[in-house]
């Protein structure tokens, strides 16, 4: 697990992962949860958002339609825009602590329905995401 950590730590692939989820063991060692196609666009930041997209059609906007002057990837999109505002405040509300991207992870592993709940707020926002892509 050591010699996993370590590689982890100095890789510079999966730096967002990384951001999410510093600790290996603490994650490979969770007692619940499953990772679904929605929640592993948040933990990957690869999906539905405009900086993924536009790394395979640079004739694509990277920047959110609703904070133009913002680049939309994942972190923008789960814990900044606006779009999603309502999502986040409910999921805060259950968690009963603001979302961020140093304590997501840490959240989510506290218990399972704190698992659920995150899970939750991840299939609604990648829905409406990848709804406002096919409506373009």
């Amino acid at each position: 697990m050591r010699r996993w950590q370590d590689r982890w730590n100095w890789d510079p692939k999966g730096r967002w992962t990384h951001q999410l989820t510093p600790n290996i063991a603490e994650w490979v060692e969770r007692g619940h949860g499953k990772v679904g196609y929605y929640l592993t666009q948040l933990l990957s930041g690869h999906g539905y958002f405009k900086s993924h997209s536009q790394r395979y059609d640079n004739t694509l906007s990277a920047l959110c339609p609703a904070c133009p002057i913002t680049i939309e990837d994942a972190e923008h999109v789960f814990f900044c825009c606006t779009r999603f505002h309502e999502e986040r405040e409910r999921l805060q509300h259950v968690l009963q602590e603001e979302i961020e991207p140093d304590n997501i992870v840490r959240l989510i592993l506290e218990t399972t329905g704190n698992w659920l709940a995150v899970a939750s707020f991840a299939l609604s926002v990648v829905s409406r995401l990848r709804q406002e892509g096919q409506e373009m």
